[in-house]
């Protein structure tokens, strides 16, 4: 069985876990905290992020890395490029949604809720943790908290920059979106819609999301569902869940 290493509410999280499920591919998650984390991750892989995928000799570290594994070693569950041209677009968007709204939303939630609302991330962040990490992580949090908002820019000062970023990264695939189309590339679900609707799912707080029913708090994904809920690449974002988010009989 593989293992993916994970933080419970993380959107990019989600995206490897997403195509994992649609895969097929067995496999336990383990939830790690922020903090005490970087003791974990100490000699499994060169840097201190999440998602971790290990499988027999083998340890892929990044949503995308993982993803890119799945089409080479399992059954993809969405469809291959069609063409080379196609496979630009494809990769093209997906880098898109990785920066253009995967960082700057992760950047405005917390600026939104840790420089006043901690305590509410840190139950966010510590559901269903591994049982080792749970006291040292109560113990880091002050300093973990801290650590986030100066490494992700997300202060009280930093939230009109950080809303300022993330609306333009909607502005750009709300005007992709403008002509109906159901998918971001051609007629068929690909790996690009999988990352733009895992990455707005802190924004679209979707049923189908795996995480969002057992976390005690989603004051902040409410807030934003209600400022941004109906834009239309958000709208498109509960579509897609809706259609192709089918989890484990298992979960």
């Amino acid at each position: 069985m593989a293992t993916l290493y994970t933080f419970s509410p993380s959107h990019f999280c989600e995206k490897a876990r997403w195509a994992l499920d649609l895969c097929g591919l067995d496999y336990e998650e383990i939830r790690w905290a922020p903090g005490p984390h970087l003791l974990a991750v100490r000699g499994m892989a060169p840097e201190t992020t999440v998602p971790i995928l290990r499988t027999a000799g083998t340890t892929i570290q990044g949503s995308g890395k993982i993803i890119d594994w799945l089409e080479t070693s399992c059954h993809p569950g969405w469809q291959s490029p069609a063409s080379a041209s196609e496979a630009e677009a494809i990769a093209a968007l997906e880098a898109k949604a990785d920066e253009g709204i995967g960082v700057t939303v992760r950047r405005l939630a917390y600026a939104m809720s840790l420089p006043k609302e901690g305590g509410r991330s840190a139950r966010q962040l510590f559901t269903g943790i591994v049982w080792w990490q749970r006291p040292l992580a109560r113990v880091m949090w002050p300093v973990t908290r801290q650590a986030i908002m100066k490494g992700l820019k997300a202060s009280a000062n930093d939230f009109p920059e950080a809303k300022t970023e993330f609306e333009r990264g909607l502005d750009h695939f709300d005007a992709l979106l403008a002509d109906g189309r159901r998918f971001l590339v051609g007629d068929r679900f690909t790996r690009a819609d999988i990352a733009l609707a895992s990455l707005l799912s802190p924004v679209a707080h979707p049923a189908q999301h795996p995480v969002y029913p057992v976390i005690p708090d989603t004051s902040v994904t409410q807030r934003l569902n209600a400022a941004y809920g109906q834009r239309p690449s958000v709208r498109w974002a509960t579509a897609i869940y809706r259609d192709f988010r089918t989890l484990p009989a298992a979960a």
